[in-house]
């Protein structure tokens, strides 16, 4: 049997998406059990994006400068959460300081090529939230990776996503925020929206919370064509396989409430419940009878474990549920859980 490795041990790879799946629900299930887990979860992921952006500059001695701190702490005997902070300082927080003393002793004349991009990307069932270089407030969904420059100097802040994300934008009239999503690209000035565009998926969304924002499409040389502008309350959807964008108005709280970590239905199908929960806890639901389509469900979830709302949905609808084995992969990893809802 495989030794469990502590916690602190496995934040990195979580953070970069590399566990296997035993070991991120482990890591979700530590970060749920207190408040002080949470943050010091948040706190190390900041420190973590930190070093991934300066592992790019290539500016730093990261081994030499991990050897050092722990050589420090190992001179002091610490227990408990203090302990346990310590350790994954000196993995991550350490470069997140040598980072802010490299961009606060630069030249301040020296201007960030806009060719220099960092990509940011959440593991699968955890959310995170950062501040991009002009204030503007991002809070990033399960399975999603956003790229962005360095710093903002061209005549617009350009963003490209992939996955789900909600933009707090800061407003700045002579500098459009862009949102790239794919086919679909989303402009403003200052507002408060969520885009969403998973791969794998054949839908964009934009729900517009505040202000206005114009979603267009690129032509030839750089020409946009505006498609429309939404109002608040809107849901723009893009539908890739049909080639069509459909709109209309929709409770905005339900397509928002999952960066407060909540997951909500409103009369929403099957389909659509199974689709958002394969996200929320990283499983593969799929659907076993024909009328399972029709069924719509309404709920809201908060700290519910996946076996809690599976037994609610059994609750609510005639279905049973069937857990199926985990496959091993060839490099020594295991298949999501793959779950079959079955009408009875």
């Amino acid at each position: 049997m495989r030794k469990k490795q502590p916690i602190e041990q496995l934040l990195s790879a979580f953070f970069e998406g590399s566990l296997n799946q035993q070991d991120t629900d482990n890591v979700i299930a530590w970060k749920r059990e207190s408040n002080a887990n949470l943050q010091l979860f948040n706190e190390s992921q900041k420190a973590w994006e930190k070093i991934e952006l300066l592992k790019r500059m290539k500016k730093y001695d990261a081994d030499k400068a991990l050897k050092e701190v722990h050589a420090k702490i190992d001179k002091r005997q610490k227990n408990g959460f203090l302990k346990t902070f310590q350790k994954i300082a000196a993995v991550l927080i350490v470069p997140m300081i040598l980072a802010t003393l490299y961009f606060s002793t630069r030249n301040t004349n020296q201007i960030i090529s806009q060719n220099e991009w960092q990509t940011i990307t959440t593991p699968p069932g955890s959310r995170s939230e950062f501040v991009l270089p002009d204030g503007t407030k991002v809070f990033l969904n399960s399975k999603t990776s956003m790229s962005y420059p360095i710093a903002f100097n061209g005549k617009v802040r350009n963003v490209i996503l992939e996955g789900e994300a909600y933009f707090d934008v800061t407003e700045n009239k002579k500098h459009p925020f862009i949102v790239n999503t794919g086919k679909i690209q989303i402009e403003v000035t200052g507002t408060e929206f969520k885009a969403s565009n998973y791969g794998n998926e054949d839908l964009t969304e934009i729900v517009l919370v505040e202000g206005s924002v114009d979603l267009f499409a690129e032509e030839d040389e750089g020409r946009r064509n505006i498609i429309r502008t939404l109002k608040p309350g809107e849901k723009a959807s893009y539908v890739e396989s049909e080639n069509k964008l459909y709109y209309g108005e929709v409770d905005v709280e339900k397509y928002i409430s999952w960066k407060e970590g909540i997951l909500m239905f409103r009369d929403d199908s099957m389909e659509e419940v199974v689709r958002r929960m394969n996200r929320w806890f990283n499983v593969d639901i799929k659907l076993s009878g024909k009328d399972l389509g029709d069924y719509v469900y309404t709920a809201t979830f908060e700290d519910e474990t996946l076996a809690q709302v599976l037994k609610l949905l059994q609750l609510s609808a005639p279905i049973d549920v069937k857990f199926n084995p985990r496959k091993r992969k060839d490099d020594g990893t295991f298949s999501k859980l793959e779950i079959e809802i079955i009408q009875k």
